[in-house]
């Protein structure tokens, strides 16, 4: 028994309707993606989903470091008399503050006008200005050196500064790090938990915010007008308040 074979025209038919079962297909698929994405519907890609948290730390800490700024005026006529003068009280004075225990790296000196003498307008006699300063690093000491300061008759006030060493700066900064991205984290836990997403890795921090050098006078009424000589005034720092910040952003999903 032959078989007929199939005519063109019945191939045809099939091939197309094959073609159309595909495009179905296709379409089907197609709708599905678009109703899972919603390309049409504003939002950002998961991988760019962020939530952003600041952390912060407040630190109480009292200084360490103490700086006097000591001057004496001489109004001389004869330059070379007055240039004599500074030059002698500051040898002086630098001498007993080393007898004190204070470091030669400490004590600094300039002499105002060494070459040329300042004219102060008032009855055009030349002035000239020794400028001493005094970092000290222990407050005990820092005591001593005010009391002998006080015996050098400096002009004007007399009120010494407190700020933080270096090395206690940087110990507290740490401190005030570790505070605040302790903080950071708790935040960014309790809007995951309450919000109903995950934290991810940290995508940047912002840790701009850290204090930085604190000098400031001790405390009001603590000033000291040399004209009053008063014999002595005690170095009382108290405690500074040190705030410090740092900004978290953290991937989400």
């Amino acid at each position: 028994m032959e078989v007929e074979p199939k005519s063109p025209k019945s191939a045809s038919l099939n091939l197309r309707v094959d073609y159309r079962v595909l495009v179905i297909v296709l379409l089907v698929v197609i709708a599905a993606m678009l109703a899972m994405w919603k390309p049409w519907s504003p939002g950002v890609s998961a991988k760019d989903r962020t939530i952003t948290v600041s952390g912060n730390a407040t630190l109480q800490a009292e200084p360490d470091e103490f700086i006097f700024n000591p001057s004496y005026h001489y109004t001389n006529s004869d330059k070379t008399a007055a240039l004599k003068q500074i030059s002698d009280k500051s040898d002086e004075i630098v001498a007993q503050l080393k007898k004190l225990g204070v470091a030669s790296s400490k004590i600094e000196t300039n002499a105002s006008s060494w070459a040329y003498p300042v004219y102060d307008g008032s009855d055009g006699t030349p002035s000239y200005n020794l400028n001493i300063t005094v970092t000290v690093d222990d407050k005990t000491l820092a005591q001593k050196v005010e009391d002998y300061l006080l015996t050098t008759s400096p002009t004007g006030q007399l009120t010494p500064q407190a700020s933080f060493s270096d090395g206690k700066q940087k110990s507290l900064q740490s401190t005030a790090r570790d505070e605040a991205t302790k903080e950071a984290r708790a935040k960014a836990e309790q809007s995951a938990k309450n919000l109903g997403f995950h934290l991810g890795a940290v995508k940047s921090v912002d840790d701009g915010s850290g204090f930085g050098g604190i000098v400031r006078p001790l405390a009001a009424g603590e000033a000291l007008d040399s004209a009053k000589s008063s014999p002595s005034i005690t170095v009382q720092p108290g405690e500074n308040s040190l705030d410090y910040s740092v900004t978290v952003t953290y991937y989400i999903h």
